[in-house]
């Protein structure tokens, strides 16, 4: 009965630590990999191969797009494939099937994809822009329309209550005469105000609030970034250039954007490649229909 006991709470002791063992089996899986205890040939043996289907074939190619954008607004989301690794790209690269497989086209198909969806973006961003100047051109004209009215106004205004004043004046009323001399000092002094008055660029922060335009400063005016679409200030600091262009999405952006000028010269180079290869297989072939031919005239 004691041993019945003991036996039993020895096996209740053992389950968490046989959980505690197996999670930290996981964690070195994950840290170190399933092969971390192998020796290098056996590493190599059950090293995946390229053509296997849980393998990334972006990332053979070049990268991955889904690993450039994380945490930000142009995330991709995660690749669907769990592989990426760079020896099996050297092993791909080094085999007598590479860039013939079809990989490269893909990958130059996506790729394409993402850009012209920035392209599409950008456009979108140019014409909010034109649409902001248009506005605030707009409000401006009716601005100073209203400026100059306003000024039309008091100058006649002014010169109204002069001629009062003085015809006051000549028939000796100077309390009148000094009331209107009041208010046309008033006045003048509203005309000076409206002329020394800095226009302002009106509703312009409300108008790009509603638009959802980002803005530092409304009285700052804006462009398009061509690679990444983004937002900037017209000759803002050199800080916040440099902070832009090392940015996740304008790395990334550019990355994509040389990644696809060179697969588009390696496609070409390519095709230039096979097609030499075939005239030359066609001429050897022709030049053996002729010698053939040369031979049976020749026997015959």
């Amino acid at each position: 009965r004691h041993y019945f006991i003991q036996s039993n709470l020895s096996s209740h002791v053992r389950c968490p630590l046989s959980t505690m063992t197996a999670d930290m089996r996981a964690m070195l899986d994950e840290l170190m990999g399933r092969d971390r205890n192998l020796s290098l040939v056996e590493k190599e043996k059950a090293m995946e191969h390229w053509s296997d289907p849980g393998v990334c074939k972006y990332h053979l190619v070049k990268f991955c797009p889904h690993d450039l954008f994380t945490n930000t607004r142009a995330d991709l989301g995660p690749c669907k494939y769990q592989t990426h690794d760079v020896k099996i790209r050297e092993t791909y690269r080094t085999s007598q099937r590479w860039k013939t497989m079809g990989y490269e086209t893909k990958f130059l198909r996506f790729l394409e994809g993402i850009v012209d969806d920035m392209e599409r973006k950008i456009k979108k961003q140019h014409e909010r822009l034109e649409h902001d100047e248009r506005y605030m051109r707009a409000e401006q004209e009716k601005a100073d329309e209203e400026r100059n009215s306003r000024l039309e106004e008091l100058n006649k205004e002014i010169d109204e209550m002069l001629e009062k004043m003085a015809e006051a004046g000549s028939v000796g009323n100077v309390d009148e005469a000094q009331e209107m001399m009041a208010q046309v000092e008033t006045m003048r002094q509203e005309r000076e105000s409206i002329k020394s008055a800095k226009v302002e660029e009106p509703a312009r922060k409300v108008f790009l609030v509603k638009q959802n335009v980002p803005f530092i400063n409304e009285m700052k005016h804006m462009e398009v970034c061509p690679i990444c679409g983004a937002f900037l200030v017209v000759n803002d600091t050199q800080t916040r250039v440099d902070a832009h262009l090392s940015g996740k999405q304008h790395v990334g952006y550019a990355l994509i954007r040389d990644a696809i000028k060179e697969l588009r010269v390696s496609a070409h180079k390519h095709i230039l490649q096979c097609f030499k290869i075939c005239v030359i297989k066609s001429m050897l072939k022709v030049f053996q229909v002729f010698q053939l031919l040369k031979f049976l005239f020749l026997f015959y």
